[in-house]
């Protein structure tokens, strides 16, 4: 495990199945951050309450941060529009070219998260068996974040990166993950070039009306 500091906070590199273990701390963050969320959403979306995933038409929710509020390094919606070549409504990505680029950002204009939408993040998952991704740096709004290289992610079987305070990404705020993603891009035997990289912000979306999550599954957010 390796702690250090991001910008003005902290974050861990660790197995996600372990977080509990080699970051104690982790839930009593969470819910501080859910804490601030709930008092932002109370008050920028007022008379809605609270309501967590079951609501009725007064309320708002909570859901988990799916990737249809996100494009990929291709600027391509992750969701069902997405053809399941370059993989759909998932955060699973195809990278062709190595190098430092984009891995992804908001789905909505100028790279921001769509209204009526907001995100506390407290990490990042990095669950592919092959890890290509070496460096990441991270950009919410008029915030910057220093770059972190997180090669060590390749000790773990279930490698995370958890921030240690978490961060606010409000609605129509811009969100950009850039990265290096090392070579050589494979080529298989049939031609095939690409290579399969998954990352799964930790954390929680919060939506002011359920029209906007409560459709077909997969569905763009609009």
């Amino acid at each position: 495990m390796r702690n250090e500091n991001i910008g003005s906070g902290q974050f861990v590199i660790c197995e996600q199945r372990s977080v509990q273990k080699e970051f104690p701390n982790f839930q009593n963050a969470f819910k501080d951050l859910e804490a601030k969320m709930i008092s932002k959403c109370n008050f920028d979306w007022k008379p809605k309450t609270f309501g967590a995933l079951a609501l009725n038409s007064n309320q708002y929710g909570r859901t988990t941060i799916m990737p249809e509020l996100f494009d990929d390094h291709s600027a391509n919606p992750m969701d069902s529009t997405r053809s399941a070549a370059l993989g759909g409504a998932t955060f699973r990505q195809l990278f062709t070219t190595a190098g430092n680029q984009t891995l992804m950002t908001g789905s909505g204009t100028g790279n921001t998260i769509p209204e009526d939408f907001k995100i506390a993040l407290m990490g990042f998952a990095f669950p592919s068996q092959q890890q290509h991704i070496t460096e990441i740096r991270m950009h919410i709004g008029d915030r910057k974040f220093g770059r972190i290289d997180i090669e060590e992610i390749e000790n773990y079987d279930a490698p995370a990166i958890i921030f240690e305070e978490g961060y606010e990404i409000n609605e129509e705020e811009s969100f950009e993950l850039t990265g290096y993603v090392k070579g050589p891009i494979p080529t298989a035997l049939g031609g095939y070039v690409g290579l399969w990289q998954r990352i799964v912000p930790i954390g929680a979306a919060y939506f002011k009306y359920y029209d906007k999550v409560g459709g077909a599954t997969g569905a763009a957010i609009t």
